[in-house]
């Protein structure tokens, strides 16, 4: 598997939870309650958004890591254009569990279910709008307690039914507008990405038509594979 490859699954892993809804409050007492009370509050405010992201994949065994960005469009429910456009062009479409990937480079579209993608159900939810985040993950304050800029606590999430095997997530909540900021994905192996996004744009009434794509006759159609987080 390549650097490019090993990024892409990452990214498809991640495409729900990078700037998805986090619902409803956590139990009473824990010291992340008001915390996520907020975030669920911002979000269910929010019927579409689109924000500048830029991606850092540390791969194990490998010198530097690879450095993407781009622009992702997200709208209620369940529509998602993720936009790689440094430094290739690359497209992701997501309606409900339909994914398309577009890599003009290669003259290729890849086909599949969001859902049947490793590691993507529960994030698939999130992007929908309609799951708990309670009910899919255990949520923590991160485990050395850091905080992201504003003071705020890091966020820890451990799928409740993952196993050791699947990866856990820290995120980075905005002290100004309560959005996600940063995600970091931290796998078994030791790779990490990290998902940074700013420049949010809520609500500004994105159209059904910039989330249909259509195919390129030229263009070569293929199933996606089932893809794993290494």
């Amino acid at each position: 598997m390549t650097r490019r490859t090993l990024a892409r699954s990452v990214a498809l892993a991640m495409l729900g939870l990078g700037i998805a809804w986090l619902p409803a409050p956590v139990r009473a007492g824990d010291p992340v309650k008001d915390l996520v009370r907020k975030v669920e509050a911002r979000y269910q405010k929010t019927t579409d958004l689109t924000a500048e992201f830029s991606q850092s994949t540390d791969i194990r065994g490998f010198a530097k890591p690879l450095q993407s960005s781009g622009r992702v469009y997200l709208k209620r429910p369940g529509k998602l254009r993720w936009d790689y456009l440094a430094p290739t062009l690359e497209q992701i479409f997501v309606d409900n569990d339909k994914v398309q990937f577009y890599i003009p480079e290669h003259k290729q579209v890849m086909v599949g279910q969001l859902s049947k993608l490793a590691d993507s159900q529960a994030p698939l939810h999130l992007l929908q709008g309609i799951g708990r985040l309670d009910s899919h993950y255990l949520v923590a304050t991160a485990p050395d307690g850091a905080k992201g800029n504003g003071g705020l606590p890091l966020l820890s999430l451990t799928l409740r039914d993952g196993g050791p095997d699947h990866p856990r997530i820290v995120v980075e909540v905005d002290p100004g507008s309560f959005f996600l900021r940063r995600v970091e994905l931290h796998d078994v192996n030791g790779n990490v990405s990290t998902f940074t996004f700013g420049a949010f744009r809520p609500n500004t009434g994105l159209q059904d038509r910039l989330f249909a794509f259509t195919v390129p006759q030229d263009v070569e159609v293929v199933d996606a594979p089932t893809l794993a987080v290494p």
